[in-house]
């Protein structure tokens, strides 16, 4: 994404050339003119797409910001009645509230963000994001000095030496991103939502300024957490329109309970909304028929393409170029023909609906693993006496092997329960991985991260907010928003999240959690909140996803199939991840199972696409690069 990007170093006088790089690797092809300040020891830059990123420096302050606030008009009443301030950039501001706040100026921010602050005569960065990950920001320490940058690519093109990262390596192939804090590269990081980097003389301490809280209230009345919901997101959507214009303003629809729901609160203050979705001709993906439903009911403007393979083989060469590290959420071919079609038809705003599922308890697998749990509610002595026993008795295939595989995954503790879906945890390690990087990242690691979130969730005192917490540092911050926001930037839209407000976020923490998910029924206090408001075909259809048929069109079309043979060339299979004739055994399953092992593939093609684009060029610059710096 276009974004800042900076040096830091302490007493160094910096040359504005040593940015340059930086700054190129930041912008896309149609920014405005980057521009870059300096300050004693800080030499910072911006490359602008959108009027809230920019850069500004008074009084030994420097600030370089991507900030998209939705409470900007209050800020600027605030400071200007404290301080006569008449500046006209979000950087200037944030400027002054340092003045006025400190380090806890960030708290007074509300939306997405990014900000890198130098307090010359501190000699101390802040580094800072905004606190459920809307924006990024990568940094790493090189030669003395802290490289900052919105783009991966930007900091990489600043170091002297970039390696893979043989964990994020894994990492992207469990979960098709590479989590937070890690990159795809060793010694690069990405800064955790809701979380503040300081350096100072040379010294490294983050501090976490934010996380969601799950203090769960003893009042369970459905009416009160309903009405109390409805409002909540009222306020979270109408917030969300400040300073947009209406007509260059509309919405993803996919006819989920989400994006419906965006659109219901929006049609309050704008009618008609303009909306887009996109389809497919294959059933098993396509639920065009709610969206249409969704248009119809709030007359919406509305507009749909029918997504083929050959735009799926046009887009896929600019998502490759556009995320500097391995990203494989195949649903971005999706989101970004929607934020085209946006673009096309003048809109340059769009609402998503990401965050519901994870803040309310949407998808599928917090019912399904809460079916897992109910073994445990068994008296020990029959799991262990009569239940397992049986079980070992049954058939190892077939429909009655079905009791002992549920036995083998309830007890396997979260959140390695809730992960043992993925096709890289099923398998046997040593039939999939080249040898040498099980030994740099051995099995018994893979789960660290998650692992990490799920016991770390302030206060949760219930599973499933435990994991709902996990969905929302992973889901949400690392791959959804990444995908959704990505997208959005590489068609020219900015997009905002309405549903992952922090007033919003905070008061679903507090909603119990047997309202959330009550019995088997998912989200369910949404839709008590949106009954009388959303079509009742809406409310109660079956969750559906955004999944997007790449198995089934790499069968099927030539130019699908192309992209697909990349993993048949020698390149692909000479480096040196996995077992010789793996990737030819997931092309073969694929034939037989498009709509799982697609994905799979999917995971695959990206990884060696993402090498060929960024990374063996940029390997073979940062050896010149380290070796110029030698002499």
């Amino acid at each position: 994404m276009s974004g800042i990007c900076g040096i830091v170093e302490a007493g160094a006088q910096l040359r504005p050339s040593e940015l340059e790089p930086m700054l190129c690797a930041s912008g896309l092809a149609d920014d405005h003119r980057p521009h870059a300040l300096a300050d004693r020891g800080a030499l910072f830059g911006v490359s602008p797409r959108w009027k809230f990123q920019s850069i500004a420096s008074r009084n030994g302050v420097l600030v370089a910001t991507s900030a998209d606030l939705c409470n900007l008009n209050n800020l600027v009443a605030d400071v200007r009645a404290r301080c006569n301030w008449s500046g006209d950039s979000v950087a200037e501001l944030i400027v002054e509230l340092y003045g006025l706040y400190g380090l806890s100026f960030v708290e007074k921010l509300e939306g997405s963000f990014s900000v890198a602050l130098w307090d010359a005569g501190q000699q101390q960065l802040a580094l800072a994001i905004d606190r459920l990950g809307l924006e990024t920001l990568f940094w790493t320490r090189d030669r003395g000095r802290l490289l900052f940058g919105s783009r991966l690519s930007a900091v990489v093109a600043g170091k002297a030496q970039v390696d893979i990262n043989p964990a994020a390596l894994v990492q992207f192939l469990l979960h098709a991103v590479v989590p937070a804090p890690l990159t795809i590269y060793n010694d690069v990081d990405r800064l955790e939502p809701g979380t503040m980097l300081l350096f100072t003389r040379g010294e490294i301490v983050k501090r976490k300024y934010w996380d969601l809280n799950y203090q769960e209230s003893a009042d369970e009345s459905t009416a009160y957490w309903a009405e109390q919901l409805r409002a909540k997101m009222r306020e979270a959507v109408h917030s969300h329109w400040n300073d947009c214009e209406p007509e260059r303003t509309g919405a993803y629809l996919s006819g989920g309970t989400d994006s419906t729901s965006i659109l219901a609160f929006s049609s309050e203050l704008q009618s008609p909304v303009n909306t887009f979705s996109i389809y497919f001709e294959n059933p098993r993906y396509d639920e065009i028929g709610f969206a249409r439903t969704a248009a119809e009911g709030f007359h919406a403007n509305h507009h749909e393409k029918c997504l083929q393979a050959g735009d799926a083989a046009e887009a896929i060469p600019k998502i490759v170029d556009y995320f500097d590290e391995p990203f494989a959420n195949s649903s971005a071919i999706g989101a970004y023909y929607c934020a085209r079609m946006a673009r096309e038809n003048g809109v340059e705003t769009l609402l998503a609906g990401d965050g519901g599922d994870e803040l309310f308890a949407g998808n599928e697998r917090y019912a399904s693993d809460k079916r897992f749990a109910l073994y445990h509610s068994l008296p020990g002595f029959l799991r262990n006496r009569l239940l397992k026993p049986l079980a070992h008795l049954l058939p190892s295939e077939g429909f009655l092997s079905l009791p002992a595989r549920y036995i083998r995954r309830a007890e396997l503790p979260n959140p390695q329960r809730m992960f043992s879906y993925s096709f890289f945890l099923s398998q046997v390690a040593e039939q999939v991985f080249d040898r040498d990087l099980l030994k740099q990242v051995p099995a018994a690691s893979w789960l660290n991260i998650p692992d990490s979130h799920f016991h770390a969730a302030p206060q949760a005192s219930s599973e499933l907010n435990r994991l709902l917490y996990l969905d929302v540092k992973m889901t949400l911050a690392d791959n959804d928003v990444r995908k959704v926001r990505g997208t959005a930037e590489m068609a020219g839209v900015k997009v905002r999240f309405p549903f992952m407000d922090r007033n919003l976020a905070e008061f679903s923490g507090r909603i119990p959690s047997r309202l959330k998910l009550k019995g088997f029924e998912k989200r369910f206090i949404f839709k008590e909140a949106m009954k009388g408001i959303l079509p009742s075909s809406i409310l109660h259809k079956k969750k559906h996803g955004f999944g997007v048929p790449v198995g089934y069109w790499a069968l099927s079309d030539p130019e699908m199939r192309s992209i697909a043979a990349v993993l048949d060339e020698p390149q692909t299979r000479q480096r040196g991840y996995f077992q010789p004739d793996f990737l030819a055994h997931i092309k073969h399953m694929n034939a037989s199972y498009p709509a799982y092992y697609g994905e799979v593939m999917w995971v695959l093609i990206m990884l060696e696409l993402w090498h060929r684009r960024h990374f063996d060029g940029a390997a073979a610059g940062a050896r010149e690069l380290g070796a110029a710096h030698a002499f």
